[in-house]
């Protein structure tokens, strides 16, 4: 019986289904309470500013590791200005947002610009 329950988990039907599923739920999230974090979307952008510049392109699993640094990075300014640390499932949210804000900065041409004095 539990053979064919991991089998029909294994479809990518199924895998679709939950893949939608919590993608739906995180947007819903996004919407209504990712406002809280709206108003430290500017370290977010530093965070992933930073992570951009100090990461060298290089790097083994480049972009986990610009993830960590820009998540690592937020969550200690978020809790120096909260006065409170995230538990778990705050933290993962707050990693999806940082991770739609990074796209966001990407589809903007933010990190290919040079500026010029």
């Amino acid at each position: 019986m539990s053979d064919i329950i991991i089998k029909l988990l294994s479809t990518d039907a199924v895998i679709a289904l939950i893949i939608g599923a919590f993608v739906t739920y995180i947007v819903k999230w996004l919407a209504k309470d990712g406002e809280k974090f709206k108003q430290y979307e500017g370290y977010a952008i530093t965070a992933i500013k930073a992570a951009e510049s100090l990461i060298p392109d290089d790097t083994k699993n480049r972009g986990a590791a610009k993830l960590d640094f820009a998540l690592r990075t937020f969550l200690s300014k978020y809790e120096r200005a909260t006065g409170t640390a995230p538990d778990a499932a705050t933290a993962a949210k707050i990693e999806s947002w940082i991770t739609e804000i990074h796209t966001a900065l990407e589809e903007a041409g933010a990190f290919n610009k040079v500026i010029e004095l």
